[in-house]
């Protein structure tokens, strides 16, 4: 008997009742739930929660190009749109949608009419595909390879996306993709969450959730609202269903829709766009803050002040989007803070304080799939995992408590005894604490050589003294450079990164920025075999401080922790700081300490950093607010922040920062560098907007304004 479906390709968004987990191996965090398949004799997936297939079960791809992507008329579109083109669809489900629409991009980046757009007399080609998709039941890999594994030609793409596929975790996952300029947000959530969290704007979208007699909590006005919010003048719009109430809802907000024949034994189905003629214009600032909005700039060519992990990052992150940049830095290549062979690369996540560890999970998750991009393992990084000792009391309580109240995966993190942990550690371990698997260490050096062999990116080793803003572009005034050539093309950008730590604040200084300077430093210890017989360190460890396995017979261990300090020599008493950090990895490590106490007046080899660090341990990554024309135009804020004035703030036209990584930066500089393409690009933010503005440089100013200490 023929099968056809009511719907098209997924899971949806926003379920109707409650969803029946097979086991409680399916929780991964408060209220998310993995999908409940069912497999029928011919393999296809159906859904057991809303008793509905998730394609069509004659031919699912024949399905997805008729109800949403030839409806959208993406290549003719993409070759008439400038910057990032975004596609948002409600409900993932097995990806189909996503690989179909990736496949068109493959198609029109290798177009004739690609190429000729894409010339110098006509750059309006769109340059970076980013496809948005909402799913409330996610499915995990196992999942989806089962599921497209019946569309056998798309296996190269389903290949691509199943390496990528992030971890069951709710929220947001950017995905970028090696050498292609597409970018997937998977976002792990309903709905109704998920798009007040989005900044837009939204070029097309795929209306693909289960039918409205099965799943009426998706089709809602909230969901109609806030597609308006987020559209353009000339969004499109497709969805496989033609009921009423949804034709109604839409009209209201705005879209003009046309009822065609539906695909198979489907009737009917919409598609229209968005023509905003709909009663008066909403304020966009009602539901974005204004200083999470900066005037769009036109891009040129743009500098990153700093080659450190931030500025690599950032500049990697423009490029692959066809942006030309240019990375500066007096003393070369991760040469200061992220100058040290070994980085121990993972989250000190708290229980409570869910903004700082989500973006510190988020973080994390994005810094594994680029490192897996970018370098095998072995060539200067290595994912052996990472111990996060429990080696007091009071760390012991604060693990037991994270643990209790959180539901992460067992691949994120999880917990280990003693016996476990000197198990995986290849030691005698004391203590036990969080594992987590696939962390490890990475050499900061390496990595930013790779991500700066991008061919629009270029380095530059010289100084820069002083910012100046003429004629709408940004000249950067070298120490070397004579008054006739300071402002010379070759120093003259559309837009500057500041990414140069703590000497962001001489460049910037009228702007608010509490930074710290912390002083670290390092302690290098060879691997002498004979006084070091049963040392074979197979994980990373971090206690009060951290030790990596032995790389070039050598370890590194460290690092000290000195707020306003500014030596930069090493010295004999920060050096045995860090021997006594060995009472924390082990009994073998425990005996080499007493061994070197009885060495300690001799200076081993080390070196000596400076991290830069915020008030509350978060970096500041986003635009620069002109302080003065803020503190007089939100003076408002002062009495009730929630009363915000609705108009525009005076930024420092494209001028950025990303700073503030800490010890932290392998872990957030990769999502960060996303965050700041993201601003200059006009494009969806790859985190949460409520976590952009956790981010953001002018909290610190907004948070002293609030409290009428400014």
């Amino acid at each position: 008997m023929k099968k056809t479906s009511s719907h098209s390709n997924s899971s949806r968004s926003q379920p109707t009742s409650s969803a029946n987990a097979a086991s409680t191996n399916n929780l991964t965090q408060a209220s998310l739930r993995q999908a409940n398949l069912n497999w029928d004799e011919q393999g296809q997936p159906k859904s057991e929660e809303f008793d509905d297939f998730y394609f069509n079960t004659d031919s699912g791809i024949d399905e997805s190009r008729y109800v949403f992507i030839n409806p959208s008329q993406l290549p003719q579109r993409w070759q008439n749109h400038k910057g990032t083109f975004t596609v948002l669809e409600t409900g993932f489900g097995t990806g189909l949608n996503f690989i179909l629409t990736w496949l068109e991009w493959i198609a029109f980046q290798n177009s004739d009419e690609n190429t000729e757009s894409n010339s110098d007399e006509n750059p309006q080609v769109s340059n970076h595909l980013h496809f948005i998709s909402i799913e409330k039941f996610p499915l995990d890999k196992a999942q989806i390879a089962q599921a497209l594994a019946l569309f056998p030609q798309l296996n190269s793409l389903t290949n691509q996306l199943i390496a990528e596929y992030p971890l069951l975790i709710k929220g947001f996952h950017s995905l970028q993709f090696k050498d292609q300029n597409l970018t997937l947000t998977l976002i792990f959530d309903d709905v109704s969450s998920a798009l007040p969290q989005l900044n837009g704007p939204i070029d097309a979208w795929y209306l693909d959730g289960f039918a409205p007699a099965k799943n009426p909590d998706m089709w809602t006005d909230a969901l109609y609202s806030s597609m308006a919010r987020l559209s353009r003048a000339d969004t499109s719009l497709s969805t496989f269903t033609a009921a009423g109430d949804v034709r109604r809802g839409l009209s209201a907000a705005g879209f003009k829709l046309n009822k065609v024949t539906g695909f198979g034994m489907k009737r009917e189905m919409m598609h229209g766009v968005f023509i905003q003629s709909q009663g008066p214009l909403a304020n966009p600032l009602d539901h974005i803050k204004p200083w999470l909005k900066p005037q769009v700039k036109a891009i040129k060519h743009i500098a990153i002040i700093g080659a450190g992990i931030a500025g690599c990052t950032t500049a990697y992150a423009l490029a692959r989007r066809g942006i030309k940049v240019t990375v500066i830095d007096q003393h070369g290549i991760a040469t200061e803070a992220s100058g040290n062979p070994q980085g121990a690369m993972y989250a000190k996540l708290a229980a409570g304080e869910s903004t700082h560890s989500d973006i510190y999970v988020q973080g994390y998750l994005q810094s594994l799939r680029w490192l897996h991009q970018q370098l095998e393992p072995g060539d200067g990084w290595d994912n052996c995992g990472l111990i996060q000792l429990a080696s007091t009391e009071k760390e012991a309580i604060r693990q037991q408590k994270f643990i209790e109240s959180t539901h992460y995966p067992k691949q994120l993190l999880h917990s280990l005894t003693s016996e476990e942990a000197s198990k995986i550690s290849g030691l005698t371990m004391n203590n036990g604490g969080l594992f987590f698997p696939e962390a490890g260490w990475v050499s900061p050096l390496r990595l930013c050589q790779q991500l700066l062999k991008h061919p629009l990116i270029q380095l530059q080793t010289k100084s820069i003294s002083k910012l100046t803003h003429q004629d709408n572009t940004w000249q950067l005034v070298n120490n070397d450079c004579t008054e006739k050539n300071k402002t010379d093309g070759e120093n003259t950008y559309s837009h500057v990164v500041i990414a140069c730590a703590n000497k962001s604040q001489a460049l910037l200084p009228n702007c608010y920025l509490p930074t710290k300077s912390i002083r670290g430093q390092l302690t290098y210890l060879k691997e002498d075999k004979d006084r070091q017989k049963t040392i074979n360190l197979k994980t990373v460890l971090c206690g009060k401080g951290y030790i990596a396995p032995a790389e070039n017979g050598q370890y590194c261990l460290g690092a000290s922790y000195n707020i306003k300090d500014d030596e930069t020599q090493i010295r004999l008493n920060d050096q045995q700081k860090n021997f006594d950090y060995l009472e924390d990895f082990g009994e073998e490590f425990q005996a080499l300490h007493q061994i070197l106490k009885q060495q300690e007046s001799v200076l081993l080899p080390g070196r000596t950093g400076f991290r830069c660090t915020t008030p509350d341990y978060l970096p500041m990554t986003g635009p620069l607010i002109d302080d003065e024309a803020f503190d007089t135009d939100f003076t408002a804020i002062r009495k009730n922040l929630a009363r915000y004035p609705r108009q525009e703030t005076k930024f420092h036209s494209g001028l950025y920062l990303n700073i503030g990584h800490g010890s932290r930066g392998l872990t957030s500089a990769p999502l960060c560098a996303e965050l700041i393409a993201a601003y200059i690009c006009e494009e969806n933010f790859p985190v949460a907007k409520d976590h952009a503005e956790a981010l953001l440089p002018a909290r610190f100013l907004i948070r002293e304004m609030v409290r009428n200490k400014r």
